[in-house]
């Protein structure tokens, strides 16, 4: 379920997966992981279904589309 969320993302978040600046926050069961949007596209197919929110403000993952 995707779900939207009030939170700012900053310059301080990075991609938990080569540390650019974060696009997308997945909010898991046991905590977060921030993405860039390089990385949140390419994890979406797996990242989106397990995630319990999904914050993408700008529209990287094309989820409402």
């Amino acid at each position: 379920m995707i779900t939207t969320e009030t939170r700012e993302l900053t310059l301080q978040d990075r991609c938990d997966a080569c540390a650019a600046a974060a696009k997308v926050i997945a909010t898991m069961l046991n905590g977060e992981l921030l993405f860039c949007g390089h990385h949140g596209r390419e994890f979406k197919d797996v990242l989106v279904p397990k995630a319990i929110r999904v914050y993408d403000p700008e529209g990287e993952l094309n989820l409402y589309t």
